[in-house]
């Protein structure tokens, strides 16, 4: 998938459109962006689980809940992203609202499944304010349309100039591996442009279904 993105209080920022395990993705349209970010403008953490560990990939069922304890998201009912006209891709009208990227895997079947939600609105923190806090080894549940729960554990959390966004690794091949991307912006708030200068990616692994 080749993307930017920025996630709300900002967006996502993707840019092309994204089939299962393969490579492309489009950038995220950048809707308000508001609170300034205490985060630091770099950080990488990554340890990924053992091969033993990973489970097999599921089916296509698109998500409808999302819950992530380490830092106390439990969303219900994800809304559907698509591209806008210029070949973005849609942020959450909602800044509580999580939404998943339609164009790609649905979360637990092969290849980066992408979720983004907003880090601010205007006037609050919004639904992934914490995202950045997240650790490797935490684990990320995602409810799924035929009943079953995809578990994910994360192995990675890093921020990116928006400017110099990884597309490869972020939107890349994974090998025939089930795995999850959450976005939202992240770094200073540019008080100019009005917008967060970075993103924040989580990576994770799915290890086991429920």
């Amino acid at each position: 998938m080749a993307i930017t993105v920025a996630a709300t209080g900002g967006v996502l920022l993707m840019a092309l459109a994204l089939a299962p395990d393969e490579d492309t993705a489009p950038p995220v349209s950048d809707s308000v962006q508001t609170q300034r970010s205490t985060g630091v403008e770099s950080r990488t953490r990554h340890s990924p689980p053992p091969p033993e560990a990973l489970a097999r990939a599921l089916p296509h069922s698109e998500p409808v809940g999302l819950e992530i304890g380490a830092i106390d998201v439990d969303v219900n009912g994800l809304v559907r992203l698509g591209l806008q006209r210029d070949g973005e891709i849609e942020a959450p009208r909602d800044y509580a609202a999580v939404g998943w990227y339609e164009h790609g895997p649905s979360p637990g079947q092969a290849g980066p499944a992408v979720i983004g939600g907003h880090v601010d609105s205007r006037t609050a923190p919004a639904v992934f304010h914490r995202l950045e806090e997240l650790e490797s080894g935490d684990t990320v549940r995602v409810e799924r349309t035929d009943g079953t729960t995809a578990v994910f554990t994360v192995y990675a959390v890093e921020q990116y100039p928006k400017d110099d966004f990884p597309t490869e690794r972020v939107y890349g091949p994974t090998g025939g591996v089930a795995e999850l991307r959450l976005i939202t912006c992240g770094g200073r708030f540019d008080e100019d442009t009005r917008s967060y200068r970075n993103n924040t990616v989580v990576y994770a692994k799915l290890t086991r279904e429920s």
